[in-house]
């Protein structure tokens, strides 16, 4: 897990893991765990267990693809 900071004024938004999940299209929460361990996404750990991801990076990690097949 890594713990990048922005730019100065820079507010991110962090959302859980299980958000995280819905929002990549119904993926399970441990496959949003998997990218912060693999470095696909940052991880921010707000409390003893609790992690959360910037939604931005999410959106940007999972986009669709076109029609004949590539991102």
């Amino acid at each position: 897990m890594s713990r990048r900071s922005g730019a100065v004024g820079v507010r991110k938004t962090l959302i859980s893991l299980r958000d995280a999940a819905e929002l990549a299209g119904g993926v399970h929460p441990r496959t949003v765990r998997r990218w912060v361990e693999d470095g696909l996404l940052d991880g921010f750990q707000v409390g003893p267990r609790l992690i959360k991801v910037d939604r931005d990076q999410v959106l940007a990690l999972v986009r669709p693809l076109n029609q004949s097949g590539v991102a």
